[in-house]
């Protein structure tokens, strides 16, 4: 039975695939001028809290990390901590949970665009399969947020040796520059 399923929900995917392609553009956009506009409150308190946490470090590290369970919530909460060690091996490191819900405001209507294409080619699709697919979506939009993040990290002003990094929350990460 799980076969049937992925073979489908794979199928599903290749659909809508073009559709999410531009769905996503169109986020990023929205989210790059939300993130990287010094005039937008969004960005003053990310930097707020950047800085906070960092205020009287000269070296260490910063992770910016998306949380899985933030996208299937639809709270997109980012946790946000800095590590004097290597991140994610420190027990309790100073940190903070930053909630992005308005730079991600408007996400329903993707999704909605989203199960429109799907039920235009399918003829019966299942509540699961469409959050299976708005998880999708929504884990590619985060994974993609990197280039934003490294934006708005070099927009700051340097204050010490503490690199930043971005990815997921005890997954991969990625150095997006040094403030």
């Amino acid at each position: 039975m799980k076969q049937c399923e992925m073979g489908r929900f794979t199928q599903m995917k290749e659909v809508i695939g073009e559709k999410v392609d531009l769905l996503i553009e169109k986020r990023l956009h929205k989210l790059e001028k939300s993130l990287t506009n010094k005039e937008e409150n969004i960005w003053r308190d990310l930097e707020s809290v950047l800085r906070e946490l960092t205020s009287d470090k000269k070296e260490g590290s910063l992770v910016i990390s998306f949380l899985r369970s933030s996208y299937i919530t639809n709270n997109q909460e980012f946790y946000i901590a800095y590590y004097e060690e290597e991140p994610f091996v420190e027990e309790e490191p100073d940190c903070i949970y930053f909630n992005m819900k308005r730079a991600f405001s408007g996400i329903e209507e993707d999704w909605n665009e989203i199960d429109e294409v799907l039920h235009q080619k399918f003829i019966r699709v299942f509540a699961g399969e469409k959050e299976e697919i708005h998880r999708w979506y929504m884990g590619r939009i985060y994974i993609a947020l990197e280039n934003i993040m490294k934006t708005a990290v070099e927009k700051m002003h340097k204050i010490g040796a503490i690199t930043v990094y971005y990815g997921g929350y005890m997954e991969e990460i990625k150095a997006v520059g040094s403030i």
